[in-house]
């Protein structure tokens, strides 16, 4: 693949086609003759230079940093300065119906950035889920921010699916995606990198934020509200859209500039001022400060009836019926739930699980006790096994 380069003026090299000078004939004709293809180009006039000298060095020297940062070494081109992209609408790209939820204000389809190549890192895209049920309202706020490039934090209850509507989005958007879990023992040098001993010899190692900025990933920090706020603290800069300072590293990996293509994303079940459930233990109080560097904070809330249910009945493989008779059980737990009668409600993956273990048990009651009731107390359980019986008996 002939990377896309953008370099200084020096010994450029002229396009067979309108003689202009360059120094990467795939950006050329990217810009100035987007009927043409390179493959078409080639073939048209073989022979002719595609990228200068100078092109050709800045790729060689990306090489080989991707090389050390990575620990591998390749001889195919790992990532290019500028991935090419194109305009796909909103609702084709998330399979959705065209209307007037799926339309701006004007009743215009919503543009969104797709990446036509990932760079080399094809294995860090997410598949794609042809089943997931997106919540509209929430896949669009969380899209502002990764087209705006604003950092969003998504927080809500366990199992409502934070991490999965970002895996979908980056699958379709095609975005290389990583996903860092956080919890009490992350240290800062889990987060930047630090040096390791390789083959004999000390190198600094980039961590996962610096390779994401480097190389123009999504990054998730997930379970963001289980870290420690003195190791969040670092997170700030890269916030406001800075360079990420590593005082440790070596000169060439101190400072690591945003690429065009890096977003940052986290998701939380708290939205930082500490857990009012008791269900999430382990979660804690955390700096304003910091989370006030996020620039969009939206709660992801379960489904209403009508989209959980086709959520269940999709991903579990049941029939809509059965998945109705789920989320009237849902339903019902989650208003206990909200009144302080019980203590813990019931997500949507638990759902999903009892209604794959209730098919193959042909006995969704079984499937409910399997997923969710045995996590429950005595006394809860007993209560949430009465709304389950008048349900699945009726």
């Amino acid at each position: 693949m002939t990377a896309v380069v953008e370099v200084t003026e020096h010994a450029k090299i002229s396009c067979a086609i309108c003689g202009s000078k360059t120094h990467s004939i795939q950006l050329h004709l990217q810009k100035e003759h987007p009927e043409t293809t390179l493959a078409e180009y080639k073939e048209t006039y073989p022979g002719q230079p595609l990228l200068s000298k100078l092109a050709e060095q800045k790729i060689a020297e990306q090489k080989a940093s991707v090389a050390k940062a990575t620990g591998t070494v390749s001889t195919e081109y790992v990532t290019s300065l500028s991935y090419a992209t194109e305009m796909m609408p909103f609702h084709e790209l998330f399979g959705l119906p065209k209307g007037k939820a799926t339309l701006n204000a004007r009743g215009e389809p919503i543009p969104v950035t797709v990446l036509k190549g990932s760079g080399g890192f094809d294995g860090m895209i997410p598949d794609i889920d042809p089943n997931y049920v997106f919540h509209i309202d929430i896949l669009k706020t969380l899209l502002m921010g990764i087209e705006l490039r604003i950092p969003t934090y998504l927080w809500g209850h366990a199992g409502t699916g934070k991490t999965t509507i970002y895996e979908q989005i980056a699958a379709r958007s095609r975005r290389p995606m990583l996903r860092v879990q956080h919890t009490a023992n992350m240290e800062e040098e889990h987060v930047i990198g630090g040096w390791r001993l390789r083959d004999g010899r000390t190198v600094f190692e980039l961590g996962p934020l610096a390779m994401a900025m480097k190389f123009g990933w999504l990054y998730m920090a997930d379970e963001y509200d289980f870290g420690r706020p003195e190791v969040l603290s670092l997170y700030q800069p890269v916030l406001e859209g800075k360079a990420l300072v590593i005082k440790e590293a070596d000169m060439e990996n101190r400072v690591i500039r945003p690429h065009p293509g890096f977003r940052f994303v986290a998701t939380g079940n708290t939205n930082g001022q500490g857990d009012e459930t008791g269900l999430y233990q382990g979660t804690t109080m955390q700096n304003a400060a910091n989370y006030e560097r996020f620039g969009i904070v939206e709660k992801m809330p379960y489904m209403d009836e009508a989209t959980e249910a086709l959520l269940v009945s999709q991903q579990a493989g049941i029939a809509l019926p059965d998945a109705k008779k789920l989320i009237q059980f849902a339903t019902s737990i989650r208003a206990e739930f909200d009144s302080a009668k019980l203590s813990n409600p019931i997500s949507p993956r638990s759902l999903i699980y009892a209604g794959r273990i209730g098919m193959a048990r042909s006995n969704y009651l079984i499937g409910l006790e399997k997923a969710y009731l045995n996590r429950l107390s005595s006394v809860d359980r007993e209560a949430a096994r009465s709304f389950a019986a008048r349900i699945f008996t009726a």
